[in-house]
C-alpha cells in the first residue's frame, strides 16, 4: 500500500468555492509523500482531463481517497462523470453470474474525506437524516462502487461538518491525525 491516488471534487457551489477540498488534498499529498508514498492526484472538476490518464492512474493505485464534498446526500456532479467515463467495461469490471463480483481494480482499499455543511451530531435525528446516524450511510453510491469495483477495504471516513457555518480551525489538525493513524 505505497501508491495512492487523490481523486478530488471540490467545486465551488453556494457559499462554498471548493478551497477546503483543495487544501485537504494538499494536505494529503504533503502527509503521505513525507511518509514515503507515491501520490498522483485527479482533481475532477477539470474539462481538461485525458481519460486513458485517469484509468491508467485507476488502475495503478494500491489506495484510492476520494475528498469529496456532499452535495444533495451524495456525490457532486463531477465526480459522478469521473467515474463514468473512467470505469470502463472490461478494464474495471467485468460482468459475472454473481452481480457486483466482477470488479477488476487492483486498489485494496479506499477511504472517503468529505465536507458537509451538516453538523455531525444532526445525524441520526429529524426527518431528513433519522435513518443515517453516520456518515457513511450517506456515503452509499460511493462505498457501494468501490465494492463493485472489488475495492473492499475501506479506510474509516474523515467527515469536516459545518463547514459553512461554523468553524474550521479544528480541520487541518484532525485530518493530519486521522492520516497519521491510518497511514
Amino acid at each position: 500500500m505505497k501508491k495512492i491516488l487523490l481523486v478530488t471534487a471540490g467545486y465551488s457551489i453556494f457559499d462554498a468555492k471548493g478551497q477546503l477540498n483543495s487544501f485537504l488534498s494538499y494536505l494529503t499529498n504533503q502527509a503521505l509523500s513525507e511518509k514515503g508514498y507515491k501520490v498522483k492526484a485527479s482533481d475532477v472538476t477539470k474539462d481538461t482531463l485525458d481519460m486513458d490518464r485517469e484509468l491508467d492512474k485507476l488502475l495503478w493505485a494500491d489506495t484510492i481517497i476520494y475528498i469529496t464534498p456532499m452535495m444533495w446526500f451524495n456525490m457532486p456532479a463531477p465526480l459522478v462523470k469521473w467515474l463514468g467515463e473512467v470505469l470502463i467495461y472490461e478494464k474495471t469490471f467485468t460482468i459475472t453470474d454473481e452481480y457486483g463480483e466482477g470488479g477488476q481494480v487492483p486498489a485494496a482499499k479506499f477511504m472517503i474525506v468529505t465536507t458537509s455543511n451538516m453538523k455531525s451530531s444532526d445525524l441520526g435525528k429529524g426527518f431528513v437524516l433519522k435513518n443515517a446516524p453516520h456518515i457513511d450511510n450517506l456515503l452509499q453510491p460511493l462505498i457501494m462502487t468501490n465494492h463493485y469495483l472489488s475495492i473492499r477495504e475501506q479506510l474509516p471516513t474523515f467527515h469536516a461538518d459545518n463547514v459553512i457555518a461554523g468553524e474550521t480551525d479544528w480541520i487541518k489538525k484532525a485530518y493530519i491525525k486521522h492520516l497519521n493513524t491510518h497511514f
